[in-house]
C-alpha cells in the first residue's frame, strides 16, 4: 500500500501540476459572455427623464417664490416695469401692463439688484 507521502508521489506531482494549470488556463480562457449577463438585442433604449435627472444629464431648474418689490410706471408707453426680489437675493425685472404681486421665478443666488436709471431707460427705448 503506497500513501501519499512516499516515493511514488514525485511521479504524480508533475501530472498534478499540469493538470493544475490546465484547469486555471481553462477558467481563463472562458469566454466573458458567460458572465457579462443578458446580451443586448437592437439598439439600447434611452434612459427617461427622471434617471437622466439622477444621473446629473439634466440640471433641474429651481424655482422660488419673488415677491414684487418695485414698480415703475412709464409715461410714454403706459407699460411698468416690475422688480421683484426672490430668496437669497434672487432678481427678476418684467415688463408687463400689470405686475402680479408674487410669481415663481427661476432661482438664481446672489445676483444684483437692477439700478431704475436702467430701468427708466429700458422703458423709454421700448416706445422707440
Amino acid at each position: 500500500m503506497v500513501l501519499w507521502g512516499t516515493s511514488c508521489t514525485s511521479v504524480w506531482t508533475p501530472l498534478f501540476m499540469v493538470l493544475i494549470y490546465a484547469l486555471v488556463l481553462s477558467l481563463i480562457a472562458i469566454p466573458s459572455e458567460l458572465y457579462s449577463g443578458a446580451k443586448t438585442i437592437g439598439t439600447k433604449k434611452d434612459y427617461t427623464r427622471q434617471q437622466k435627472i439622477h444621473r446629473g444629464d439634466i440640471e433641474e431648474k429651481k424655482y422660488t417664490t419673488c415677491r414684487l418689490m418695485k414698480r415703475i410706471k412709464s409715461r410714454s408707453t403706459g407699460r411698468q416695469a416690475c422688480i421683484y426680489q426672490g430668496g437669497n437675493k434672487t432678481f427678476t425685472l418684467m415688463y408687463e401692463d400689470n405686475c402680479p404681486s408674487s410669481y415663481k421665478c427661476v432661482y438664481n443666488p446672489w445676483g444684483k439688484e437692477p439700478s431704475i436709471d436702467d430701468v427708466i431707460d429700458s422703458l423709454n427705448s421700448i416706445k422707440k
